[in-house]
C-alpha cells in the first residue's frame, strides 16, 4: 500500500514538474519511480518510465545521457516482450539522432520503429516515423526518397482524418518538391495545407503557407523565357502575397508585413511596374528600419537604387 502511494505522489509530482518545465524536479521523481519499478520486477512499468526519463533528460539538453537511458529502456521493454512500448522507444531514439545530426542512426533506428509499427497494428506510430524518416532524407538532401516517406505519411493521416497532421505532412511533400526543383507540382500540397490551417483556425500557419505559395509563383514567373509568359505567375504572386499581408496585418507581425512588402515590390519591379514597386519597396525599408534590421533595410535600399536607374 505504501509502496502505491509513493508511486501516485511521484506521478504527480512528475507531472506537475513538467508542466512547469521544472526539468531536475522531474528527472529526480523519473529516477525515483524507475526504481520502484524495477524492485517490483515490472519492466514493463520502468520501460515506460526510462522513455520518459530519456526524452526529459533531452528535453533539458543532456542527449547523450538520453540515447543511454532510451538504452535502459528497450532492454527492459524487450524482455518483458513489450513490442509497442519497443516501438515507441525506437522512433523516439530515431527523431533524437535525427536532430544531433547522426543520420545514418536515425536511419536504422525509424525503420526498425517502422517494423514495428507495422506488426503491431500501430498506424498513428507509423505516420510519425515515416514522416521523420522524410525529414532525415531532406536533411541528407535525398529529396526523392523524402517525398516517397511523406507522402506515405501524409496518406495515413488521411486514412486516420488527422488534418493537423496532413496539413504539416503536405507541407513537408511540397517542400522536398522544391528541392527537387518541381516547384509547379509543389504547389497543391501548400495549397491544400494552406486550406486545412484556415479549416483548423491556425492563421499563422496559413499565412505562412500562403507566403510560400507567393515565393513559388514568384519564382516561376521569373524563370519563365519572356514577361509575357511571366505574367500569369507574376499576378498569382501578387495574390497571394496581398492575402497573407492582410493576415500579417490582422496578427500584428510587422516584421512579415516587411518581408511581404518587399517580396510585392520586387515581383511588381520584374513586372515592369517600376513606380509601383518604388511604393512598396520603401514601405518595406521604412518598416525595417523602425525593426532594427539595418542589414534588410539596407538591401531593399539597393533594390530600389537599381530600380530608379
Amino acid at each position: 500500500m505504501q509502496g502505491l502511494q509513493e508511486q501516485v505522489r511521484l506521478l504527480r509530482d512528475i507531472r506537475v514538474a513538467l508542466q512547469n518545465d521544472d526539468y531536475p524536479a522531474a528527472i529526480e521523481s523519473l529516477e525515483q519511480i524507475v526504481v520502484l519499478a524495477k524492485e517490483r520486477e515490472d519492466l514493463g512499468a520502468a520501460a515506460r518510465h526510462l522513455g520518459n526519463l530519456a526524452l526529459t533528460y533531452y528535453r533539458s539538453g543532456q542527449p547523450e545521457k538520453a540515447l543511454t537511458t532510451f538504452n535502459d529502456a528497450l532492454t527492459c521493454a524487450r524482455a518483458d516482450n513489450d513490442r509497442l512500448t519497443e516501438n515507441g522507444l525506437l522512433g523516439n531514439m530515431g527523431n533524437i539522432l535525427r536532430e544531433m545530426g547522426q543520420h545514418e542512426q536515425a536511419i536504422h533506428y525509424l525503420n526498425e520503429a517502422l517494423l514495428i509499427s507495422q506488426e503491431v497494428g500501430d498506424k498513428r506510430g507509423r505516420g510519425i516515423w515515416l514522416s521523420n524518416l522524410g525529414l532525415v532524407y531532406d536533411d541528407l538532401q535525398q529529396a526523392h526518397h523524402a517525398y516517397e516517406m511523406h507522402e506515405q505519411a501524409a496518406a495515413i493521416a488521411r486514412q486516420l482524418y488527422d488534418q493537423p497532421n496532413l496539413a504539416l505532412r503536405l507541407g513537408h511533400m511540397g517542400n522536398s518538391l522544391v528541392a527537387m526543383g518541381q516547384f509547379q507540382q509543389a504547389l497543391p500540397h501548400f495549397e491544400e495545407a494552406a486550406e486545412l490551417y484556415d479549416q483548423l483556425g491556425r492563421r499563422q500557419e496559413m499565412a505562412l503557407r500562403l507566403g510560400i505559395i507567393g515565393n513559388l509563383y514568384a519564382h516561376i514567373g521569373r524563370l519563365a523565357s519572356t514577361t509575357e509568359e511571366a505574367i500569369p505567375s507574376f499576378k498569382q504572386a501578387l495574390d497571394y502575397y496581398e492575402r497573407t499581408l492582410i493576415i500579417a496585418r490582422e496578427m500584428k507581425d510587422p516584421v512579415s508585413e516587411a518581408e511581404l512588402l518587399r517580396g510585392i515590390g520586387r515581383v511588381l519591379a520584374d513586372a515592369g511596374q517600376q513606380q509601383h514597386a518604388i511604393s512598396y519597396l520603401q514601405h518595406s525599408m521604412t518598416l525595417f528600419e523602425q525593426l532594427s534590421q539595418p542589414q534588410k533595410a539596407a538591401q531593399v535600399k539597393a533594390m530600389l537604387a537599381r530600380i530608379r536607374k
